[in-house]
Order: structure tokens, then sequence, then C-alpha cells
């Protein structure tokens, strides 16, 4: 079932002139599309970068009325000569943010690629670790596709900003035969721009729930924060309770007004509704300021400001993490908590694809396949669940684990980390799978920054009490045209 690595080798690269790239059941690619000095490909680089950052923060001082604009168009990717573009010929450079998997199973993974399967024509894949903020992440790899940089051949792009990447030029299309339906529908979706695939899936995504048996009482933790995660839980914290905020099929049309009523309570409510008991627990305010990984040492002290904390909302990651701690089980070796999926649909549907860069060079395409293959490939998707707690992309790892069939994560020798049984792995794939079937994509618009933190700064802007109705449903049009890419008229609303 899992395609081999050197599948497309012998011979030169079909499609390497334009023609697609011819594909298994692993999926291929397509080629498509090349002035400047090294220092202007260099400076544009780090002049983009700082603007994308700029975009990305919060703004500084009173809002400034703006005047009104045309609609932004996408800036147009240099082509720069291979000869000046920089990269490593030498070596496959994948972008990615940091491996936070307990034992960095992810590196294990590409080492024993180049190790031991990958040919031997094939140049070795080299992890380039870029920040672990998702907003500085995405900011530098844009910045070095705008200046045609060749630094990055494949990227581990998160799947909210596909359609930024795919319609301004940034990665390639991919020519991806799924027709045995092998990859899970959502994740596969999510690397789709307009009737085409942009991006493999590689982790699956989508929110659970982690309560503590051992103090049932305390508080829910959230992640509220001025970044990305805080926009994904305050979307969460609408459309899990009732509310509405975003409709269509690329989730593209601003629907916030059609029930104030629903919506404004459930952006606003202190209590969350507990999917394993239906009961209802304090959100703590120390939600506003938690990051993911706070968050899980909070759930693992079992407080936070002098607060209990009971329940955390994270990524399915966050279970090896806390199953890994000895605090974390009981004197039998059971674990103190349990996790599960959302009750109704209204999570975000998380994770990430393998994308291709624009700017990747002919002889590094086929090898690039190969390499994405065998990542997406049972054995792979298997072992970072097993040993590293990625969400699976591939339905047949899902039946395997929950039939209780799939193999647990050796032990380490010399190693105290106590990784989990096949019980619990049964356990969080079945909560995983159910979680990601009920989650919603983010829109699927290239300007979906700009909506993300105008959004985000209305909804904190309510929970820290400086915003009312009025002024957050009338940040309707604004991200409407935030999403479209126009500058508004008006200042902001929030």
């Amino acid at each position: 079932m899992t395609p081999g690595p050197g599948r497309h080798s012998g011979g030169p690269l079909p499609g390497s002139r334009g023609g697609p790239l011819p594909t298994g059941r692993g999926g291929g690619l397509r080629a498509l599309g090349r002035s400047r000095s090294l220092w202007s490909l260099c400076s544009g680089a780090v002049l983009m970068l700082l603007l994308l950052l700029w975009q990305s923060g919060p703004p500084a001082g009173p809002p400034q009325p703006s005047r009104s604009a045309p609609p932004v168009t996408p800036v147009a990717v240099p082509s720069t000569p291979q000869q000046e573009c920089g990269g490593h010929d030498g070596e496959l450079i994948v972008a990615t943010g940091d491996d936070i998997s307990t034992g960095s199973v992810r590196r294990e993974v590409f080492d024993e690629w180049n190790d031991l399967l990958k040919p031997p024509s094939d140049p070795p894949a080299k992890l380039l670790e870029l920040s672990d903020s998702t907003d500085v992440r995405r900011a530098q790899m844009a910045a070095l596709a705008q200046a045609g940089s060749c630094e990055y051949d494949v990227l581990v792009l998160d799947v909210a900003w596909v359609s930024e990447f795919a319609r301004h030029g940034y990665i390639r299309p991919i020519e991806l035969d799924d027709q045995d339906g092998r990859f899970l529908a959502g994740p596969l979706a999510a690397g789709q721009i307009d009737g085409r695939q942009y991006g493999v899936p590689f982790a699956a995504d989508a929110p659970l729930e982690y309560r503590r048996l051992d103090q049932p009482s305390g508080g829910y933790l959230l992640q509220l924060n001025d970044q990305e995660m805080g926009t994904i839980n305050f979307l969460e914290m609408i459309e899990l309770g009732g509310g509405d905020i975003l409709g269509g099929d690329d989730r593209t049309t601003v629907t916030l007004g059609d029930d104030r009523d629903e919506t404004w309570q459930a952006l606003t409510s202190p209590r969350r509704t507990v999917s394993s008991t239906g009961r209802a627990a304090p959100v703590l305010r120390e939600s506003l300021q938690v990051t993911e990984d706070a968050s899980i040492v909070a759930f693992k002290e079992g407080e936070i400001g002098g607060h209990q904390v009971s329940y955390m909302r994270n990524w399915p990651i966050a279970f090896h993490q806390l199953a890994a701690d000895p605090r974390m089980r009981g004197p039998d070796k059971r674990l103190l908590f349990d996790v599960r999926a959302p009750a109704t649909p209204g999570g975000v549907l998380g994770g990430s694809v393998l994308a291709i860069s624009r700017h990747i060079k002919p002889d590094k395409l086929a090898p690039a396949m190969r390499l994405i293959d065998r990542l997406t490939g049972q054995e792979a998707q298997a072992r970072l669940f097993a040993c590293g707690g990625y969400g699976p992309v591939l339905t047949e790892v899902y039946e395997r684990y929950e039939a209780g069939g799939g193999d647990a994560c050796p032990r380490q020798d010399g190693s105290d980390i106590t990784n989990p049984s096949r019980d619990e792995l049964a356990t969080l794939a079945g909560q995983i799978r159910k979680s990601i079937e009920l989650a919603r994509p983010r829109p699927k618009s290239p300007y979906y920054a700009q909506f993300s933190e105008v959004f985000r700064r209305c909804a904190r802007g309510v929970w820290e009490r400086r915003v009312g109705p009025d002024a957050f449903f009338s940040s309707a049009a604004t991200l409407e045209a935030a999403l479209n890419g126009r500058v508004p008229a008006d200042p902001p609303p929030c």
C-alpha cells in the first residue's frame, strides 16, 4: 500500500520542462514555472519579512482613519535565474517549525530516510526549523518566496496558509491520485485550492478536550492569546457554542450578524460545556495570556494563577507530552486524564501539508516527491503518531489503531519516558478522527492573515471588556474586506 521511495528513479524526470510529474498512489508534482543579484534577492527578502511581520503584529496607538483603496493583488514573484537564487545544491531543504514531539521523532524519520531509504543519487533531506510561532514562520517563508529565493525546497505549511501561498504563486500544484481514498477527506481538501492540489496532507490537527480525573471541579483553560491560536480558540468558542461567523464552500462568507444573540452569548459566556460530561466549567481568565505549551504546563501542575485547572483545549500532540510525564500517571501507571473530541461540529481544522516551492531547482523535483511519498506513507505516519503524537492523515492508520492492531512506540533504553500503550493509542486515534470529521477549515483566502488579525483583535477586545456588541458586530464589513484583500474606508470598529 505504501509507495516505495524510489518509484521514479531512473532517467530524467518527466515534467521537468513543464509537463506533469507522473504520480502513483502517493502523489506527485507538476512543474510550472524562475533578475536580480544575490544581494538584491536577500535584501528584498529581509524587507518583505519586516513588512509581513509588521502586518501580523498588533497596531501601535489608536486606530487611524484609512483611505479607500482598490483590492490588493498578489505581488508578482520574481523570475530569478537559478544560478542567482541561492539555495543548497547538495541538500533538499525542508522548511518547518520546531519538532515539539516527545523524543523528536520527526527528526528520526528524516535520519532514517537519509541513512537507509533514499536512493543514493538523491540529495539528503535537511530539516530547517524556523520560528516556533506560526505567524512568524509564515512571514519568513513568504518573504523568501516573494524574493524568488531557492532557499527552501519543500515547505511544511500550515493548512491556513495554503491559499495565500498557492494563489500568490509561491508553491507548485501537485498531481495527487487519491482514488482509493487513503487520505482523510478534511486534510486532503485543506490542500486544494481552486480545484487543484497544492499540498499533500502531512499531519492532521483538530481540537481535543483534556480532562484531569483527579480534580474535576476546576476551571477550563483555553489559548486566547494574541496569536493565531487565539483566533482558532475564539472561532471555536463561537461556533461550538452555537454561534455563527463564517459560511460558504470556502468559508469566505462572513455571517457574523446572522444570529447576533446566539453568537454574542457564545462569545461572552464565562463557562464552557465539557464534552465528556455535558456540564459547564468556568473559563479561566488566564486563557487570555497562555500559549499551547504554557497551557500544557499548567494542566500538568493542576493550577495557574492560583486557580485549579481541570480542563484544557489543545491539539492531539499534547497527549504524548502529558502521557510521558510521571505526574500524569497513577501508581498503577494508568493515566490521570482522559481526552475527548468536541461533541458537536465547530472545531477548527489544523495541521500541515507538504508543499513544493515554485523556485525549487529542476533536479530536486523527483527527490522531493520521493521524500513526500515516504513521509505520507503508512509506516512513517504510524510512527509519527505512536511516538510523537502527530495526527495521521491516512484512513488505514486510524482503522488499524482504533482496532487495537497498531504498534506502540518502543521504549527508549535508559529513558524514563512512558510511551502511550496500544489501548491508549486506540482511544486517542478514535478521538482525533472524530474531531477531524467534525472540524471546519479556516477561510480559504490568500488574505486570511488580515482576517485573523482583525477578528482576534475584536474578540479579545470583548473579553478584555473594551468592545461592546455594537462594535463587535459592526466589524463584519471589515472582516469581509480583509478576506477580499481590501482596505476599508473607515477606521476599524474595534
